[in-house]
């Protein structure tokens, strides 16, 4: 199909722009992935070479589903368009061996649990974890926001004390933080413009610009060189500060990148009416450098909305699982994938998934119910220990895993002796792995290191057991079934088991999905269970938030500054406004009165009263914002009743 069939309007406008410099501000459900598309469509139609067009995208999910829809327009070579996030075009760049020689670095990136005994090695030299975790912080921060490119950085004796030892540890051990990827790759190519490992592109195009922080930025930039560049993004829908997110950036782009030509999509034609009403209410409360109001897509249906509150957490998660399953058995050529429900605790979310997991199992259903929080996979002891035998089964030499393996779950990590034993190796130039194998064997000596051996030789025989098993039976080993603490773990692995051929493709790919994660499209057979911030992108008929209670959404640190907590509570609207504009049918608002205690204090929940074992919970402000189009509150009783289920 020709790039521009049955193409007008701002999306032609987009997609025929010949321009060095093209920004494109789009809101929510407006089609910008269509655009881009049909952009893309273009080049290619135009004999560009599909490997010389580089799609940056915010999540793996949106770059192949780019690849996955060019190819569904017929475009010719769209399965080579280097359709990427920022992350992996970074840690492919650091990966080749000129370039980490280098560095003298290894792009080996540290999973939470490790960079969590990296701090017990830190913290007896700079004042304990909470220190370290601090500096750690300050550290990506610095490099996220470029900072370490100012003159006489670190800027205090503490920060460079702290930097020499923190890039030590990370040297020795192989490994960086994740953190530093994109900030390494960006010096790389500063310092190197013209080597041969850095790929070269005529046509760069930038998803959800606004999430982007400025060392990502300035990455795009460093990449493009002479390439014509298309920036997309929303300061509406910026989420991650976490990530030091400059939105800034999107709306000082023009100030930026001289004779920029600007295009505008504002008509929601993925929302109902309603929605797209609600959703302007609500966002017209933050203060932004550019306001905009989204337009509804005259053809749209007006839309089902319920705000809906539960006497207890236990009646929303148990009403939200009856009325999902009474929605797809009223609707059943809907597939159970079209239902998206989202909380900003992972407690919640995946009480939901278990309940609908028991009804699906006791009724014979269809369909199953999955949870997406990968941030968590790794959170308990099994499951990271399951992890390190992996990873060491296909690395014995992978040092930040047998550095975990060795702390044994202690506080401190076993951090003294395996001082002693990092001495030794870096005096004798000897790797941890063959010192302990001397050590054991009796031909070497290392003081106070008998527990270290101890548990390195109850690691060679867990490895030794693992050698034999295939994936699946590796799976039902290190993350066994009905075992609460591997479930998430679990899911994720049996997710990515069926593409990989070997132990090492599995290792590598699940490393990937945890730390970027890439989520099932909406035709799936499985109700899809995340976060509000993995559901930018995606879309379903039926959206459902639950945990609309003040503390959860919005969360604001009560011990932070007056200014801080308002920057927090507009983000935490952004984050709302992201998650009502997923739904293309029906959107259903939940909150509860009262949470056992030990699941509030779990959830780190601000405690507004107790009753009982129980705090008292108040529906979250930000449903207050909605406007004159949403309608009134129901009961959850009162909303079973009205709607038979």
């Amino acid at each position: 199909m020709p790039w521009n069939t049955n193409l007008s309007g701002t999306p032609l406008n987009i997609a025929a722009y010949t321009g060095a410099q093209l920004r494109v501000v789009a809101g929510p459900g407006t089609g910008k992935t269509y655009a881009l598309m049909r952009r893309v469509a273009r080049l290619l139609e135009q004999n560009v070479q599909p490997n010389r067009i580089l799609a940056v995208s915010f999540t793996r999910t949106a770059a192949n589903d780019l690849v996955d829809k060019l190819a569904q327009l017929g475009a010719p070579g769209a399965d080579q368009v280097a359709a990427k996030t920022l992350h992996s075009l970074s840690f492919g760049l650091l990966s080749r061996n000129s370039v980490f020689q280098m560095l003298g670095r290894v792009a080996r990136p540290l999973m939470a649990h490790e960079q969590d005994t990296m701090v017990c090695d830190l913290a007896p030299d700079f004042d304990g974890k909470k220190a370290v975790n601090k500096l750690i912080e300050a550290f990506e921060a610095y490099w996220a926001r470029l900072q370490h490119h100012d003159p006489g950085w670190p800027n205090t004796p503490l920060e460079q004390s702290f930097d020499h030892a923190l890039k030590s540890w990370l040297r020795f051990h192989k490994a960086m933080l994740v953190g530093e990827v994109i900030p390494l790759a960006l010096d790389f190519i500063l310092q190197n413009p013209g080597h041969p490992d850095i790929p070269a592109y005529d046509h760069v195009l930038v998803d959800e610009y606004q999430d982007l922080n400025k060392a990502d930025q300035a990455l795009i930039d460093a990449i493009s060189g002479h390439s014509a560049v298309t920036v997309i993004g929303d300061e509406d829908q910026s989420i991650y500060s976490f990530r030091h997110a400059h939105p800034e950036g999107i709306y000082e782009y023009a100030t930026t990148h001289i004779g920029t030509h600007d295009e505008l999509l504002n008509e929601c034609r993925r929302c109902p009416q309603k929605v797209v009403s609600i959703a302007n209410s609500l966002i017209a409360h933050n203060q932004r450098l550019a306001p905009k109001v989204l337009a509804p897509h005259a053809p749209n249906v007006q839309g089902n909305i319920y705000i809906v509150q539960h006497h207890s957490i236990a009646d929303e998660i148990q009403t939200i699982a009856d009325y999902i399953d009474w929605y797809l058995l009223q609707n059943p050529t809907v597939p159970a994938g079209e239902v998206l429900v989202l909380s900003s605790r992972r407690q919640i979310g995946n009480s939901i998934r278990d309940s609908l997991n028991a009804i699906a199992q006791q009724n014979g259903r269809g369909w199953e119910a999955q949870s997406f929080y990968f941030e968590d996979a790794l959170n308990s002891d099994i499951a990271a220990d399951g992890f390190a035998l992996l990873t060491l089964l296909v690395d014995p030499d992978d040092r930040p895993s047998l550095r975990y393996w060795l702390g044994e779950h202690k506080q401190d990590c076993r951090y003294r002796p395996y001082r002693r034993l990092r001495e030794h190796c870096e005096q004798a130039g000897q790797s941890p792995r063959l010192a302990l194998q001397d050590i054991a064997a009796g031909t070497l000596k290392v003081t106070h290191t008998g527990l270290l051996v101890a548990h390195f030789n109850e690691l060679n025989q867990r490895l030794t057991a693992l050698m034999p098993l295939d994936i699946p039976a590796l799976i039902d080993t290190l993350f066994p079934d009905g075992n609460p603490e591997t479930t998430s773990i679990r899911q994720t692995a049996l997710l990515v088991a069926p593409n990989a051929t070997t132990t090492k493709e599995f290792l590598d790919e699940l490393r990937v999905v945890i730390t970027q994660p890439e989520l099932p499209g909406s035709q799936g057979n499985s109700v899809r269970i995340m976060s509000l911030y993995k559901s930018k992108g995606l879309t379903a008929r039926l959206v459902i938030i639950a945990g609309c209670v003040a503390g959860i959404l919005p969360s604001v640190d009560a011990h932070d500054p007056p200014l801080e907590q308002e920057r927090q509570r507009q983000e935490q609207r952004r984050l709302f406004y992201v998650g009502i504009t997923r739904s293309t049918e029906t959107l259903v608002l939940n909150s509860s009165i009262r949470m056992p205690l030990a699941m509030a204090y779990t959830m780190r929940m601000p405690l507004l009263a107790k009753q009982g074992g129980d705090a008292i919970l108040q529906a979250s402000p930000l449903l207050s914002e909605l406007g004159t189009s949403a309608p009134a509150v129901i009961l959850g009783a009162s909303w079973r009743a009205q709607l038979g289920f």
